[in-house]
């Protein structure tokens, strides 16, 4: 069928929210992000495009390895240059909410990036409809998620 966009991500997000508290895991939060948003990052950040999936899989473990250690592997494994790889380091160790979304789309490096304002435009609608769901307390905007986009 037609859905407008985000509307089957913010429904899968609420079903998941459903599961987990009929099964009372305790206190728990879902992480999100958006694809175009970070190769829009990696864009505006000079990773070169055909580097946009490897150093994709370098980030993805920033919930496991401190920033050092994968700044050193997209460097030196990766071949993203220093100062691209700093540049990544200022966005990927943010979360939040709208609040974050909006900000980021006031960046000035960002708000060049078409792939990255389509990322934060679709974060965006995904928390309204979450809010609207009664389950914004439960999601992360996470620019630092990229298992799985």
């Amino acid at each position: 069928g037609q859905f407008d966009p985000m509307v089957p991500d913010a429904e899968c997000l609420k079903v998941v929210t459903e599961i987990l508290d009929a099964i009372d895991i305790g206190p728990y939060v879902l992480k999100v992000n958006h694809r175009r948003l970070l190769d829009g990052m990696f864009e505006a950040c000079g990773v070169p495009e055909d580097k946009f999936r490897t150093t994709c899989s370098t980030v993805d473990k920033l919930d496991k390895s401190p920033w050092e250690e994968v700044r050193t592997e997209m460097i030196n494994e990766k071949g993203v240059s220093p100062e691209a790889a700093d540049r990544i380091g200022e966005y990927v160790r943010l979360n939040g909410s709208t609040e974050l979304a909006d900000q980021l789309l006031k960046d000035e490096k960002l708000s060049k990036t078409k792939a990255a304002i389509e990322g934060l435009e679709g974060i965006k609608l995904l928390l309204d409809y979450c809010e609207l769901f009664g389950i914004k307390d439960k999601i992360l905007f996470d620019v630092s998620l990229a298992r799985g986009l």
